[in-house]
Order: C-alpha cells, then structure tokens, then sequence
C-alpha cells in the first residue's frame, strides 16, 4: 500500500502504518512487511511491523 508521502528520504521505504502512523525504515522496494523499530511499546519488545 502506497501513501501520499513515501517518498520523503530516499534511502527509507517510509511507507506509513495506518493504524499508527509510524514510518517504515526498510530500504525501499523491499520484499515483506513494513517494519519500523523505533515505533514499539517498549524498549524489551521489537518494533511495529504491518503488511505490505
């Protein structure tokens, strides 16, 4: 899924969650789900991840 904003730093997918709106920081045009690390609950648990 595509937003209106995913091109905005280049050596990011930046794709945003719409649940969360956290950011994806995988290299663009990666394969699989969308991930951002720094968007978790907790500093013990891994980051938020949505499908692709």
């Amino acid at each position: 899924m595509k937003t209106e904003s995913t091109d905005i730093i280049p050596c990011y997918c930046w794709n945003m969650d719409p649940r969360t709106k956290a950011r994806c920081t995988l290299e663009p045009g990666h394969k699989g789900d969308h991930y951002d690390p720094y968007a978790r609950p907790s500093w013990d648990r891994p980051g938020t991840t949505w499908r692709n």
